[in-house]
């Protein structure tokens, strides 16, 4: 599988974002830096954009000023100058909805953007995303951010350990090269400085999207309180913990997020086909059910209780006149029910 690197334009300056994969739109929302061509040289990025792209269309960028979007000189950066990058991406996609998937400082943005654009957000995904770091002095914020500016090399070593905190000293080093690789100096302080002074709590609560928030219990970048504050602040939102304490999506336990995702996703393309005898959530458990989850596992996953899940699971069977969930799995794949 590849990604299609293209250009999209915003006040004259170029936007450089990626789309892998067919189906439904999901956007991922700018990152700290990033670089597209170096996450696609990243065996566990790479994998894990991949996996999503099975059923989705991935759309991936990186925000003016690094990676491969223009790196000319620029007005310091700003969250509605970032709501307006997600929005011309969006746009560059097409007409219609998108899922959109807020990892960390990203889930800022994407709070501007839609509370301001409901209409083209169908449901959000937040990944260890926060609504403010008030909870960092402000003098250690102030020293990070001039580490980043006066010995770039340093501070992003010690970004890379606390982001991957199980790494391997190889694995370290290369995520600490791809973020030199991703921007220079001065811009990583500028867009480390908005993230962690920008606040979005007036927003948050006028997101109406459907929305997802995920944390792992011990993030060791972004404590777990900051994120079950973002889901007290929206209006429609389930907050589900994960294991593990590192902050990037790909890594930890990928089945564990994976599980999370369907269960919210899924919902979005799970409707009964118009001669199929299940509902919608029907097909939503037996999509897992094929997948190979327990009852258990998809409880988790749908946020339902496992008792629910155990009577969903018993219609499906009597629905379909089939004895065992391998026998109905295969019954309904054949007929096209999921």
């Amino acid at each position: 599988m590849d990604q299609d690197i293209r250009f999209c334009e915003l006040d004259g300056r170029r936007i450089a974002y990626a789309t892998t994969g067919d189906g439904p739109l999901l956007l991922f929302g700018g990152r700290w830096i990033s670089h597209l061509e170096e996450d696609w040289a990243d065996p566990r990025a790479r994998s894990f954009f991949e996996e999503l792209a099975e059923s989705y269309r991935v759309v991936r960028y990186d925000r003016l000023g690094a990676g491969l979007s223009d790196r000319i000189p620029a007005p310091a950066p700003k969250v509605e100058a970032d709501a307006r990058q997600l929005g011309a991406v969006l746009d560059a996609c097409g007409e219609g909805q998108a899922t959109i998937f807020a990892p960390s400082c990203a889930g800022i943005a994407t709070a501007r953007y839609a509370s301001a654009s409901p209409k083209r957000v169908a449901r959000i995904v937040f990944f260890g995303a926060y609504a403010a770091r008030d909870d960092i002095p402000e003098a250690t914020r102030r020293s990070v951010v001039d580490l980043v500016r006066v010995n770039w090399p340093l501070a992003s070593q010690m970004i890379a350990g606390l982001l991957d905190p199980h790494g391997s000293g190889d694995e370290i080093a290369a995520l600490s090269r791809y973020h030199r690789l991703s921007a220079e100096a001065d811009v990583a302080a500028a867009f480390l400085e908005l993230d962690l002074t920008a606040d979005s709590r007036a927003f948050l609560p006028k997101v109406t999207a459907p929305a997802l928030v995920l944390h792992r219990r011990a993030d060791r970048t972004v404590p777990i309180g900051r994120g079950r504050e973002v889901a007290s602040l929206l209006p429609n939102a389930r907050f589900v913990t994960l294991s593990g304490d590192s902050h990037l999506p790909w890594l930890d336990d990928r089945r564990e997020l994976h599980r999370a995702l369907a269960g919210f996703l899924g919902s979005e393309s799970a409707p009964a086909t118009d001669d199929a005898p299940l509902t919608g959530r029907e097909v939503e458990v037996l999509r897992l059910v094929a997948a190979g989850l327990s009852n258990r596992e998809i409880a988790s996953s749908l946020i339902l209780s496992e008792h629910t899940v155990h009577r969903h699971v018993a219609n499906i069977l009597r629905k379909l006149g089939q004895s065992s969930r391998t026998s109905a799995t295969a019954l309904a794949t054949r007929n096209g029910y999921i």
